[in-house]
């Protein structure tokens, strides 16, 4: 780790002085109204004016943020950072939110503003949602992200309706059932095996299939049995059988009266292929049925990383993903494992920096009262 460390900082290290000679250069006059000028977010970065100062004195380790606070863009460095906002919480007007980026994350004026969001939203999440446990608060507050159509999506506090786009006559000129999705389907059985091609089986002229198909031949002369006499029939005990027998030959399927019926059976046309298709189980779950106008959501890695996620939040207190965390009373007084566990949340929104424990009890000891339910 140390090593990584002492690498990392050579390769940042002419970015880190070129800044600090920059801002020793500057007049004192040319700095001061920098500094004190109100944070601004900048929508083409996607940053906030500040964050270098905030990450320098709020995030650990120490030294990664003190590289962040004098490197102008150093590469570890996740994008909520540079929202100061150390839980990539979503935009709900929260108290000191300055903008958002593309994708709705909230840009703070301070860390310390997003760490009192996150405090907040998790005792809503906790006494008023009733997600109690380290998988129930995941699978809201960072939700799967497959583009699969659903009423809504709610994911840290915001509620993101996704509607089922139309498929355009530019995309899919000859409808739906032609289209390259459709078509890969039809050759193709579920789970992408390759369907095995028929091959034309040829059918010698004197075989039994030839003759049970109606179809004349000969056998080649060299072949043939010399010519014996007739043998005259003898008298069968069971002279009522033959008729019986041949009635329910009649009956039976064309396939198992008529084996050359087998090889004139054709496979169904790809367009019902594709309509059944679309009556199988969704890839997803939670999807009543699976829509071909969308690509198939692979949502594998998401709940890889939901459980991953949860158990780092739990470990973080000694208890399992299922167990209760414990954060809030009823009266919404925080309780001890409400630290530990924004700490592990915001080491995995942040990547390699993390919110250090100043902030988080900060936070934590603004949360106002609750009022009582009457």
């Amino acid at each position: 780790m140390l090593l990584n460390a002492l690498v990392l900082l050579t390769g940042l290290m002419p970015a880190v002085e070129d800044r600090a000679a920059t801002l020793m250069a500057a007049p004192a006059a040319a700095v001061a109204p920098t500094e004190a000028a109100p944070p601004r977010f900048d929508p083409a970065t996607r940053s906030v004016s500040n964050w270098h100062v905030q990450a320098g004195e709020s995030l650990l380790p120490r030294a990664l943020a003190l590289t962040a606070r004098l490197a102008e863009d150093p590469p570890y460095v996740a994008r909520c950072v540079r929202l100061n906002n150390g839980w990539c919480i979503k935009s709900a007007r929260w108290p000191g939110e300055i903008g958002a980026d593309a994708e709705g994350h909230t840009a703070f004026a301070t860390l310390a503003d997003g760490a009192d969001a996150a405090a907040s939203l998790l005792r809503r999440y906790f006494r008023d949602y009733g997600r109690r446990n380290a998988l129930a608060i995941v699978r809201r507050w960072a939700p799967s992200e497959c583009r699969v159509a659903t009423p809504a999506r709610a994911g840290r506090g915001i509620a993101i309706g996704v509607a089922t786009p139309a498929v355009s006559a530019t995309l899919a000129p000859r409808g739906l059932g032609r289209t390259l999705r459709a078509r890969f389907l039809a050759a193709h059985r579920p789970g992408g095996v390759p369907r095995a091609r028929a091959k034309a089986l040829r059918v010698q002229p004197w075989s039994p299939l030839a003759r049970m198909a109606g179809r004349p031949g000969a056998r080649p002369a060299a072949a043939r049995v010399p010519h014996v006499a007739t043998l005259q029939p003898v008298p069968d005990i069971a002279a009522g059988i033959a008729a019986s027998a041949e009635s329910r030959l009649a009956a039976a399927p064309r396939g198992a009266a008529d084996p050359a019926a087998l090889l004139d059976r054709k496979l169904p046309s790809p367009d019902r292929m594709v309509a059944e298709s679309a009556q199988l189980p969704a890839i997803a779950a939670g999807l009543p049925l699976l829509d071909l106008r969308l690509p198939a959501p692979l949502c594998t890695g998401d709940e890889v990383r939901i459980q991953a996620y949860a158990a780092r939040i739990s470990g973080s207190v000694g208890l399992k993903p299922g167990d209760d965390l414990d954060l809030f009373g009823p009266d919404g007084t925080p309780r001890p494992n409400l630290a530990p566990v924004m700490l592990a949340m915001s080491a995995v929104e942040l990547g390699t920096l993390r919110a250090g424990p100043d902030l988080v009890a900060g936070a934590i000891a603004r949360l106002k009262p609750m009022t009582p339910t009457p």
